[in-house]
């Protein structure tokens, strides 16, 4: 197996300090020169690693004020997503549907509470960009609002769901990270515990009720997230 990259290692701790609490939203971190230390990695590979997290919307790195980890969520109230993933240069990431699969099952305790109901439909696909598995996604909807999902309906959550003849009057986002288990790993052809950035959005309809949930885990290190504004 080859050896993993050391600015990998790198984000990989990093992330796991973020998402364990050892480093909570708000901590100022040391310079690259005392992270590059701490870690044992070059100034340069600190500073990729660095790189990577603040576009995953880990960390905020700003003159005068040092790395700060942030707090990475948003929400606004036109209807429209806070932001999206863009690519290196920009644009919205043009996903191909590798694999798809849609079925109805029991919502959990957090689902019910989420949504308001005991039944749902599921679309789980797995993503393709510039021809690798990139993504994991998963869209939830109440099953008494669209029994059967088109497996093959737009990746981006607000046309997924006026697809299916949902009115959506708001979206919120929330961004967060975990690293693939085995299975996920399998599944998109990666290294065990590579780093995903998960996007959370959830859509509600003009009564404020929730109509859809989307989970976006993505692996393709060159996305990042634009918040809009």
């Amino acid at each position: 197996m080859a050896r993993t990259p050391l600015y990998k290692a790198a984000e990989t701790e990093m992330i796991r300090r973020i998402e364990h609490g050892v480093w909570p939203v708000g901590t100022r971190l040391g310079n690259e020169f005392q992270l590059a230390e701490e870690f044992g990695v070059s100034q340069g590979t600190m500073r990729r690693a660095l790189m990577t997290l603040e576009a995953m919307g880990l960390l905020s790195r700003k003159p005068g004020r040092g790395t700060i980890v942030a707090e990475a969520s948003g929400a606004r109230a036109d209807g429209s997503p806070s932001g999206g993933l863009v690519t290196p240069d920009g644009t919205p990431p043009q996903f191909e549907i590798y694999r798809a699969k849609a079925l109805t099952r029991a919502a959990d305790s957090d689902e019910v509470a989420l949504f308001g109901t005991a039944r749902l439909a599921v679309c789980e696909r797995v993503l393709r960009l510039g021809g690798d598995r990139a993504a994991l996604d998963e869209i939830a909807v109440p099953e008494a609002l669209a029994p059967a999902l088109d497996e093959d309906a737009p990746v981006d959550l607000h046309d997924f769901l006026s697809a299916h003849a949902l009115s959506v009057a708001r979206i919120e986002d929330a961004l967060g990270v975990s690293m693939t288990t085995m299975g996920e790993s399998v599944t998109l052809s990666c290294d065990r515990h590579t780093p995903l950035m998960v996007l959370r959005r959830v859509a509600r309809g003009g009564d404020g009720a929730v109509i859809g949930r989307q989970v976006l885990r993505v692996a393709d290190p060159d996305l990042e997230y634009r918040p809009g504004g």
